[in-house]
């Protein structure tokens, strides 16, 4: 996909520990454990819908694997393996949605494809999203695996609901739960983007702020709205408002 037809959530989407808002404490944690050499076998992010926690996934497949390694991550001009992960076309990097792919068929065709050795990087890694959606056959096909992997082997997990996984494996990971971001720090991340986009919303900026007070929604649907300002596309007062409230524009951002 051209970068410049892509929706702002996925252009804008971070690609490095630095781009990451509000989770400081996760990021210096990873960071030490791999320089210290202590990787733990699986990490589980939790936190709500739309938090960051398949893009966290992704940031520290590319921090295990990145060719220039801990101490000088890759930002602009990307190393090979940093950019075939930023692509989702890493051999040695493999995701799945737990939410379509819930069998233990599933999970065995991914601990068959784990007895072989990563290809071109340090680490072969398995991203598993929505990972609470497994059946119970499937976790117990898993756990093997997730005691005794091979020192090459990386788990990374997400999920919005972990009392649905059960603990033998909730206790092999190490655990992450992403902290909401607050609204001072979201108004800053979209003042900086429509500066950017060289737009000049004062209104919306303002009304940005307010919504952003009164609800800390996910940032994908902070920037739809702001996609829509860059399109000039006008929300008529009955439709739904943009913000993900449920409620009319009128009486919600359109009340502002």
């Amino acid at each position: 996909m051209n970068n410049n037809s892509k929706v702002l959530a996925l252009k804008y989407r971070p690609q490095s520990f630095d781009d990451l808002i509000g989770q400081e404490v996760v990021v210096e944690t990873i960071t030490n454990s791999i320089k210290a050499n202590k990787v733990p076998n699986a990490y589980l992010f939790t936190g709500i819908r739309g938090i960051g926690k398949t893009t966290t996934a992704r940031i520290v497949a590319k921090a295990l694997n990145c060719s220039n390694g801990i101490e000088n991550l890759c930002k602009e001009n990307l190393c090979e393996n940093c950019e075939a992960i930023t692509n989702s076309s890493h051999i040695d990097v493999l995701e799945m949605d737990a939410a379509s792919k819930t069998g233990v068929d599933d999970v065995r065709d991914l601990i068959e494809f784990s007895r072989y050795g990563p290809t071109s990087a340090k680490y072969k890694i398995f991203i598993i999203d929505e990972v609470h959606m497994l059946s119970k056959q499937a976790f117990n096909a898993l756990l093997k695996t997730l005691e005794e992997p091979p020192e090459y082997l990386k788990f990374i997990f997400a999920t919005t609901e972990i009392k649905k996984i059960p603990i033998t494996v909730v206790s092999r990971c190490q655990g992450f739960d992403l902290s909401r971001i607050k609204s001072t720090e979201l108004f800053e991340l979209f003042s900086n983007l429509l500066d950017k986009l060289k737009l000049d919303y004062v209104t919306i900026l303002m009304n940005l702020k307010v919504v952003t007070e009164q609800r800390q929604e996910k940032e994908e649907i902070k920037q739809s709205l702001v996609e829509q300002i860059k399109s000039g596309k006008k929300i008529g007062r009955n439709e739904p408002c943009s913000c993900g409230s449920g409620k009319k524009f009128k009486h919600c951002c359109g009340a502002l």
